[in-house]
């Protein structure tokens, strides 16, 4: 039993020291990422809403483009850009494309993450959904992509914000 022990614990070390290793190698991904996806959507000053830390979750159908993974998510006036941190791959949607937008939340003005479709008709004329799951900022990008909040309109972003704990 000892020894099982022993072992343990010296896989949990190493697990640690290879996350601490790894961390910046991360992080420069991540920040390549971030760069990358504001020159798509036309440079920094034209970013409308931003979020760093974006899972991609895929197109309907798959060979729509949308990506899978850890990204940056990005959006101007025009364009909505996913740039993956590793490896490095791109998916954008003109804006004026897109049809609707949801979210898998009952109150998204309350919670803190969910998935967000963007519905949207590709160059075909064919209509295509594209999913993301983040947290931060939800109201701020529903709001932005058109999100039909119903007659009250959004919520304050400070209500959401003190959802979140």
């Amino acid at each position: 039993m000892t020894v099982v022990l022993i072992v343990v614990a010296a896989i949990v070390v190493i697990v640690i020291i290879a996350g601490l290793a790894l961390s910046p190698m991360l992080n420069k991904k991540g920040d390549a990422a971030i760069t990358r996806a504001k020159v798509l959507v036309g440079g920094e000053d034209a970013v409308t809403v931003i979020e760093p830390k974006a899972v991609g979750m895929g197109t309907e159908p798959e060979d729509a483009g949308g990506l899978l993974g850890m990204g940056c998510l990005a959006a101007s006036a025009d364009t909505i850009a996913f740039v993956t941190w590793q490896p490095q791959a791109e998916f954008v949607i003109d804006r004026s494309t897109i049809t609707s937008v949801e979210t898998a939340a009952d109150d998204p003005g309350s919670v803190s993450k969910t998935t967000i479709d963007v519905h949207y008709t590709r160059a075909g004329g064919e209509t295509a959904l594209a999913r993301w799951r983040f947290g931060r900022d939800l109201v701020d990008w529903l709001t932005e992509l058109g999100y039909d909040w119903g007659p009250d309109g959004p919520p304050s972003t400070e209500s959401a914000d003190s959802a979140d704990g």
